[in-house]
């Protein structure tokens, strides 16, 4: 099925969108970005993902965006691609102006983009089932990890090693070996029964997923709580958890090679899987 486009409220085959090369998103990776998932035609947890796009715009400054018409620009490109299972993908530049590092002067329209394209969770549903491996990598990206930016060059190449390592994922280390979250998906760890994660702030993203999981337990009467934990003592938690909008809840079989409790779901992942999923049959009921 064709992957659908609207570019600044047009609608076409996203491969005939195209931006000009003095958009500010192409230039310098002055953008912010949102992506949702689509259950049987209905978008999950939107309100969050609405919520954290507007804290991403506000934060770095972005003037001209009238938030109500994109996101209904958003739900009549999910109508007319007619696609039940997919991704929903909103980008949103500072505009097209002369290559200058300061903002363009006011009156730029900001470039909005939207694409909905179909997706096939059979692969990632297997991985689930079972865990994945992942590896560690130096946390090296910039101290506003908080604003969904397009800026993740760091991310790729910290993806691309455990690629080449045949992880799943990377986890990303920081200063004093305190790690923080993982490329492109949120990390909680359960131990002594309790479900954590690290708290939030500049230096992780604020992950709708992680939310929703957390209500989930909370629900579930799995405590929860905000913590930091070393690489050192990773190595110790009874279950690893990833999570984001196509992972859902993805346990963590081993990390550097090392089996994370037995190297199987525990538990805690279980019972939140269990969850997770009662939630989407609410939506879609």
């Amino acid at each position: 099925m064709e992957t659908l486009a609207c570019l600044n409220g047009r609608f076409l085959p996203a491969d005939e969108a195209t931006v000009p090369i003095w958009d500010r998103g192409f230039l310098f990776g002055d953008s912010v970005y949102e992506v949702l998932r689509l259950y049987a035609g209905r978008c999950f947890i939107e309100a969050d993902h609405r919520e954290r796009l507007a804290r991403s715009l506000r934060e770095m400054r972005f003037a001209g965006v009238d938030l109500d018409a994109l996101w209904s620009r958003m739900h009549a490109t999910i109508g007319r691609s007619g696609v039940a299972e997919a991704t929903v993908y909103i980008q949103v530049t500072r505009g097209v102006a002369p290559r200058k590092h300061a903002f363009p002067g006011p009156g730029v329209p900001p470039t909005e983009l939207i694409v909905v394209k179909p997706y096939d969770d059979a692969e990632t549903a297997r991985h689930r089932q079972v865990g994945v491996p992942v590896v560690t990598y130096e946390d090296i990206r910039w101290r506003r990890c908080d604003v969904k930016s397009t800026n993740l060059l760091a991310n790729v190449l910290a993806n691309e090693a455990a690629h080449e390592a045949g992880g799943y994922e990377a986890i990303l280390v920081g200063p004093g070996d305190e790690v923080s979250e993982a490329t492109h998906s949120s990390l909680l760890w359960a131990r002594g029964g309790r479900l954590e994660a690290t708290p939030e702030g500049p230096g992780i993203l604020p992950g709708t997923t992680r939310r929703e999981v957390v209500r989930i337990a909370e629900a579930a009467g799995i405590p929860f709580a905000e913590a930091t934990i070393t690489l050192q003592e990773l190595g110790s938690v009874d279950e690893l958890i990833l999570t984001g909008t196509t992972v859902e809840v993805m346990p963590v079989a081993a990390v550097d090679g090392r089996p994370v409790g037995d190297g199987r779901p525990g538990p805690i992942t279980r019972r939140l899987q269990s969850g997770f999923r009662a939630s989407i049959s609410r939506l879609i009921e």
